[in-house]
């Protein structure tokens, strides 16, 4: 797949071929940019997110739950979720948090 995947790369733009590569990976990332959660209703109607808890999400969870049935049963974020919304990412108002940050290389 990899091999594959270069010779596409290379077929469309061919300079890619003189370019280094210490380390590579590919896939989807279960974890959100700034390494806090997404709680929040999505674009799409009647899709609701709680999501993207990177390291430790497991010990949230009792919280989560509740800020997130708050969620779906008002239609609205709970108090202590309202800074885990979606749209902080496009406003700019990432969370940063000890040992994370808005840089994958933080997590």
């Amino acid at each position: 797949v990899m091999e594959d995947v270069c010779e596409g790369g290379m077929a469309l733009i061919p300079m890619i071929g003189r370019v280094r590569l210490l380390r590579q990976w590919g896939g989807i990332m279960d974890m959100s940019m700034d390494g806090t959660p997404i709680i929040d209703k999505s674009p799409v109607e009647g899709l609701y997110l709680n999501a993207g808890w990177c390291y430790g999400g497991f010990k949230a969870t009792p919280g989560s739950g509740l800020v997130f049935a708050h969620l779906l049963a008002r239609d609205e974020s709970h108090q202590e979720a309202a800074r885990f919304r979606l749209d902080r990412f496009q406003r700019g108002a990432m969370i940063d948090e000890k040992g994370q940050g808005a840089q994958p290389n933080l997590h």
